[in-house]
């Protein structure tokens, strides 16, 4: 895009329809604010539909709203700190021990966010849950992917009913298998990916349970999860997925695999001393 998306929608403002100047309006008093919101919660705000954003952003001649939120962040950069989010900006100028203590801060706060947005009730639903299925799949895209393979890691030490897969296609393959008594696990910072919405039509096909973990309470995949823990920083589009979300969502694995081992603590242990024993052979 050539031209600022600011004054571009100022300069075509009098185009828009009435519901398009309503999505226009809220981004121009709100600039800061809607960079960090899902589309669900943008067309709820504007009181549109989520079509009628996605062809709002459309007209503006951008491919959808990701698109319209990275263009945002775009206008408003020479405001801006170089690096990191509200709070920790880390500029340019800055020591090795300044960014430092900078990252740590926002780490520290990151983890205190996903405390504060987790529920006990939901927690316990959730290992209650993965404690009662058959199997459980744990998925993820991108770099939420790497955070479904740590929860696959740690939980597999203390059950043998845990997997994962990488691959995208072998991903539907395994979720096609699957039964009215097996779970789904899946990270998703946004929920509402194609490859998520895609998993979703497959598992509820199935009859398997869904536990969404991301950033949204009102984002597409959450209508259709059985239940959804919330968490993660409010990220900009610029940082593509960043490490705060990964971090909180490792906050979430540790704390649903404390409360799964509670359940059965007996056969937990028989399993992790079965592959520590195991373990144990390939060390030197």
């Amino acid at each position: 895009m050539g031209k600022n998306l600011i004054a571009m929608m100022l300069q075509e403002y009098e185009t828009f329809t009435r519901s398009e100047r309503k999505i226009a309006d809220y981004t121009l008093e709100h600039q800061e604010e809607t960079q960090y919101i899902s589309i669900t919660d943008l067309s709820s705000r504007c009181g549109v539909a989520v079509s009628t954003v996605s062809l709002f952003c459309r007209k503006l001649g951008l491919a959808g709203f990701n698109d319209f939120k990275l263009e945002l962040a775009r206008a408003a950069l020479p405001n801006r700190s170089v690096l990191g989010g509200p709070g920790s900006e880390i500029a340019l100028e800055d020591s090795s021990s300044t960014v430092m203590g900078k990252v740590l801060s926002a780490m520290q706060d990151t983890l205190n966010n996903a405390y504060h947005m987790l529920t006990e009730r939901e927690v316990a639903e959730v290992a209650e849950l993965l404690h009662r299925a058959g199997q459980v799949v744990c998925l993820g895209q991108g770099n939420h992917s790497v955070v479904a393979l740590a929860a696959w890691a740690q939980f597999s030490t203390t059950s043998p009913k845990f997997k994962t897969v990488q691959d995208a296609h072998m991903q539907t393959v395994m979720l096609s298998t699957l039964s009215e008594g097996d779970a789904v696990l899946y990270f998703s910072y946004s929920g509402s990916t194609h490859e998520l919405l895609d998993a979703v039509e497959v598992i509820r096909s199935r009859g398997a349970k869904l536990v969404l973990v991301t950033r949204y309470p009102n984002s597409p995949a959450s209508a259709y999860a059985d239940v959804v823990l919330l968490c993660g920083p409010n990220e900009q589009p610029f940082q593509f997925g960043s490490t705060s979300a990964l971090v909180a969502q490792l906050y979430v694995v540790e704390v649903l695999l404390r409360e799964f081992i509670r359940r059965d603590p007996e056969a937990a242990e028989h399993c992790r001393r079965s592959v520590g024993k195991a373990l144990t052979q390939k060390c030197v």
